[in-house]
C-alpha cells in the first residue's frame, strides 16, 4: 500500500586512481620537460663556451708564432703562409689581414664592401689600429669568428709608445653547424628521455594507485550499494593498517549498528503492531458490548411474539388452521432472531493471523454495516439515507477492519443525535492530490462520507479527536480509542480521514482510500432509506 523504496542509481564517476595517475603523469611531464629544457640549453652554452675558449687558445698560439716572422711577411702575407697556417690547425679557417687594408676608403672601400667578409675584416682592422690590444669574438648565422692584432717593433719611438705597431690582423673562424647538430641531438635525446620517464612513472603510478586505492574503494562502494539495497550482512575485510583500513573498519561498525537498529526497530514495530491490534480488538469488544445491549432489546420483541403464539397454539391444539398460522408466525420470528444474531456473529468473528488484503466493494460493505446497525439507528430515532456512486472503483484492503472503521463512525454519528436526526452515508469516486503533496499529480480515490445533524465538532477539537484516550463522552463511558483506532486502520490502507462541517448542521467525517487502478464495480446497489 505504501510508497516503495526507490532504487538508488549511482552514476559512474571518474576514478580516483585515474585522476591521480593523470595528475602524476602531467606533473612528471612538466617537471621532466623543464629539466630537459634547461639541460639542453646548458649543454649548448657549454659547447659554445668551449668553442670560444678553443678559438682564443688557437689564436693566441698562432699570434705568437706569426709575430716572430719578419715584418714583411705580416704586411704582405703570401698564400703559402696562409695555407701552412690552415694546415697547422684542424677545423679552423685562418686568415691574415695586412694593416694596409684599413686604409681602403672611397671607391676602393665601396668595391671591397661587395664582399662581406672583406668589409668585416677591414672594419675590424681599423678597430685594431685604434685599440692595439683589442680582441674580437663574434659570429653570424653560419660561423664563429675570433680576431687578434699582429704587432711588429716600431722604428719610431714616441713618448708613451710601447715600441710596437699593428702590422696586421689574425682571424680564425669555424662553422656553427656542429653546435646546431649537437643541440638537435640533445633535443631528441631529451624528448626520448621525457617520454620514457613519463610513461614509466605514469604506468607505475597507475598500477600502484589501482592496487592501493581503486580496489579498496570499489569494495567499499559495493558494500554501500548492498546497504542501500537493504543488505546489511556485507562485511569488508580490513587488510591494511592505514586510512583505507580505518574506513573499512568504520564501515563494518556502521553495518553492525544498522543491523542492531533494524532488529530493534522490527521488535518495536512488532510490539507496536501487537498493541494496536489489542487496542483495536478492545475497541471492537466495547462496540460489541454496546450492540449486544441493543440487540438484546431488539430480540426481546420477537421472543415475546413467539411465546404468545406458543401459548395460543396450546389452547387451540384442536384447530389445525390456527396451529398452522401460529407455527408460521413462530417460524418467521425465529428467522428474524437468527438474522439478528448472525449479523452480530459476522462482526464479532475474529480472524487469526495476518489479515489478507482483498478487493473490496465499498458499496456492499456499507450496506452490510448499516444492516448490522439497523436496530441501533431506529432506537435513537435517526433516519438514515445511503447514496451510492455508480461504477465505484474497488479498493484493496481488509474488509473486516474497514467495517470496524465504518461501524465506529456511524455509531459516533448516531450517539451525537440523542434526540433523533438525519444520517447520510455517501460513497463517491474523486480525483485529487494527497494532503502535503498538492504539487504531485492527482489520482483516483474512493470517498466515503458519514454526515450527521448533531451539534458538530468544534474547530479547536478537530486536531484532538483522533488522539488516543481523548473523548467527549466521559459521562457515557467513551474510551477515547475509537477514532484513534480508525485513523490507524485507514493509514494502514494508505488513506486518511478528514473532518468537515455539514452545511445542514452537524459534522462530516470523510474517508479516502486509494482506488484500484483500471478496476470498476459492475454496478451499484440501490439507495436505501431507513
Amino acid at each position: 500500500m505504501g510508497a516503495g523504496i526507490p532504487d538508488f542509481a549511482y552514476s559512474r564517476p571518474v576514478k580516483v586512481a585515474l585522476r591521480l595517475t593523470v595528475a602524476t603523469g602531467v606533473f612528471v611531464l612538466v617537471a621532466s620537460s623543464a629539466y630537459a629544457f634547461f639541460d639542453v640549453r646548458g649543454r649548448a652554452r657549454e659547447r659554445r663556451l668551449a668553442m670560444e675558449r678553443e678559438a682564443k687558445a688557437v689564436a693566441a698560439s698562432l699570434q705568437v708564432g706569426l709575430e716572430h716572422l719578419p715584418e714583411a711577411s705580416l704586411r704582405s702575407p703570401t698564400p703559402t703562409l696562409v695555407d701552412a697556417l690552415n694546415r697547422s690547425v684542424t677545423g679552423w679557417r685562418v686568415a691574415v689581414v695586412p694593416s694596409e687594408r684599413a686604409a681602403l676608403v672611397g671607391n676602393d672601400e665601396r668595391a671591397a664592401t661587395s664582399d662581406r667578409n672583406r668589409e668585416r675584416q677591414n672594419r675590424w682592422m681599423r678597430s685594431f689600429l685604434e685599440v692595439p690590444k683589442l680582441a674580437i669574438l663574434d659570429d653570424d648565422s653560419e660561423r664563429l669568428y675570433h680576431a687578434v692584432s699582429l704587432h711588429a717593433p716600431s722604428p719610431v719611438r714616441r713618448l708613451g709608445d710601447t715600441g710596437f705597431e699593428v702590422v696586421g690582423m689574425l682571424e680564425i673562424s669555424r662553422p656553427l653547424d656542429g653546435l646546431r647538430d649537437a643541440a638537435r641531438g640533445d633535443l631528441w635525446r631529451a624528448l626520448a628521455l621525457i617520454l620514457l620517464v613519463t610513461s614509466t612513472t605514469t604506468a607505475a603510478m597507475g598500477l600502484l594507485s589501482r592496487s592501493v586505492i581503486s580496489r579498496p574503494i570499489n569494495k567499499l562502494l559495493r558494500g554501500v550499494d548492498d546497504v542501500a539495497k537493504g543488505d546489511l550482512s556485507h562485511v569488508i575485510l580490513s587488510e591494511r593498517d592505514d586510512e583505507v583500513g580505518a574506513i573499512a573498519t568504520r564501515f563494518n561498525e556502521m553495518t553492525f549498528s544498522l543491523r542492531e537498529s533494524r532488529a530493534e526497530t522490527q521488535r518495536q514495530n512488532q510490539a507496536k503492531l501487537g498493541l494496536e491490534q489489542r487496542l483495536g480488538h478492545s475497541e471492537k469488544l466495547a462496540t460489541i458490548g454496546q450492540l449486544a445491549a441493543e440487540i438484546a432489546h431488539e430480540v426481546g420483541t420477537p421472543l415475546g411474539v413467539i411465546a404468545g403464539r406458543a401459548r395460543t397454539t396450546v389452547k387451540k391444539a384442536g384447530d389445525p388452521v390456527a396451529v398452522t398460522k401460529n407455527a408460521e408466525i413462530i417460524a418467521e420470528q425465529t428467522a428474524r432472531i437468527t438474522k439478528i444474531i448472525q449479523r452480530l456473529l459476522d462482526f464479532t468473528r475474529r480472524k487469526v493471523g495476518v489479515p489478507e488484503n482483498v478487493r473490496i466493494n465499498v458499496n456492499e460493505l456499507v450496506v452490510l454495516t448499516l444492516e448490522l446497525l439497523t436496530g441501533q439507528i431506529a432506537a435513537h430515532k435517526v433516519k438514515y439515507q445511503l447514496a451510492q456512486a455508480d461504477n465505484l472503483p474497488r479498493c484493496v484492503g481488509d474488509p473486516d477492519r474497514l467495517q470496524q472503521v465504518l461501524l465506529n463512525l456511524v455509531l459516533n454519528a448516531v450517539q451525537a443525535m440523542p434526540q433523533g436526526g438525519a444520517l447520510d452515508v455517501v460513497t463517491a469516486r474523486v480525483r485529487r492530490s494527497r494532503p502535503g503533496l498538492e504539487d504531485a499529480p492527482p489520482q483516483d480515490f474512493v470517498q466515503l462520507e458519514v454526515r450527521d445533524t448533531g451539534p458538530g465538532i468544534a474547530p479547536d477539537l478537530r486536531d484532538k479527536i483522533f488522539d488516543p484516550f481523548f473523548t467527549t463522552k466521559e459521562t457515557t463511558g467513551g474510551t477515547g480509542l475509537g477514532l484513534a483506532v480508525c485513523v490507524g486502520i485507514v493509514k494502514e490502507h494508505d488513506g486518511w480521514i478528514e473532518v468537515d462541517d455539514n452545511p445542514g448542521g452537524g459534522a462530516i467525517l470523510r474517508i479516502l482510500l486509494p482506488a484500484e487502478s483500471a478496476t470498476r464495480t459492475t454496478g451499484a446497489l440501490p439507495a436505501m432509506r431507513g
